[in-house]
């Protein structure tokens, strides 16, 4: 198991290793072959980004037994895309747009399990998915609700900009189908959920994404979000952790 991170230290991003407090970096990428080197930081004097920077973000909607609220789950994966220019990192302020400010749109967090995806996949099945997984990561699928409910697609609720947060690493070798998923808005638990409760476990979701779009090296599937989130607002702060990763931990504000 190992913690790849990328960050910024020197005016310079890069990525590396994180070991307890310190982060040293490497050579180039980690998703190819790489060196360590001998440039070693604490994690307190570099900035975390984004662990990957990804070209499309999946996500997985309905996908917990405890997110459905007493309905019939779908009986497929029901995949939806968030843009690329919603991601952000660690640290990084959630950003509540003007527009739901002033029409007081309902801003809730949704703690996920998500995996970053290490080589072109395209026709996958559920022997080989695990193949294309790189490592896996902390997800925030911020939703705004109203619109997700009213308008006609989900873009404005699911890809304003920075309802996207990942991080605060990503790490390898986990076991997928047991993995604790906890979100905390200003340190109260609003969810907590294993992944043994997803209705659809990921090698079926990597089957069914990649039979019609093909992920490529650095994409992220958001796998899921279990329970009911509570709402947030400016001036909050939301945690979420997985157990074996970390915790990925954003302010909340408003748009100017």
């Amino acid at each position: 198991m190992t913690n790849y991170a990328r960050f910024k230290a020197n005016g310079e991003i890069s990525y590396g290793v994180v070991e307890g407090d310190a982060i040293t970096k490497i050579s180039g990428s980690p998703f190819q072959s790489y060196d360590s080197t001998n440039e070693s930081y604490s994690l307190s004097d570099v900035k975390l980004l984004s662990p990957t920077n990804p070209r499309k973000v999946v996500a997985i909607g309905l996908n917990y037994k405890s997110h459905l609220g007493g309905k019939p789950g779908p009986a497929a994966p029901e995949p939806f895309l968030k843009a690329s220019t919603s991601v952000i990192g660690n640290g990084d302020e959630i950003v509540i747009p003007k527009a739901a400010i002033e029409e007081k749109v309902k801003i809730q967090p949704e703690a996920e399990l998500a995996v970053v995806i290490g080589k072109e996949c395209k026709g996958a099945n559920q022997g080989n998915a695990l193949d294309y997984v790189f490592a896996y990561t902390c997800g925030n699928d911020v939703s705004a609700r109203d619109w997700q409910q009213n308008d006609l697609q989900w873009t404005r609720a699911k890809s304003s900009d920075t309802f996207a947060p990942i991080g605060p690493w990503m790490t390898t070798d986990l076991d997928p189908t047991n993995l604790q998923v906890i979100c905390r808005v200003n340190g109260d638990e609003k969810q907590n959920q294993n992944t043994s409760d997803l209705l659809h476990p990921l090698v079926k979701i990597i089957e069914y994404v990649s039979a019609v779009i093909t992920l490529n090296q650095g994409d992220v599937i958001m796998t899921g979000t279990p329970g009911t989130p509570g709402d947030i607002f400016p001036g909050d702060t939301v945690e979420v952790e997985v157990s074996g990763i970390g915790t990925l931990t954003n302010p909340v504000i408003a748009q100017n």
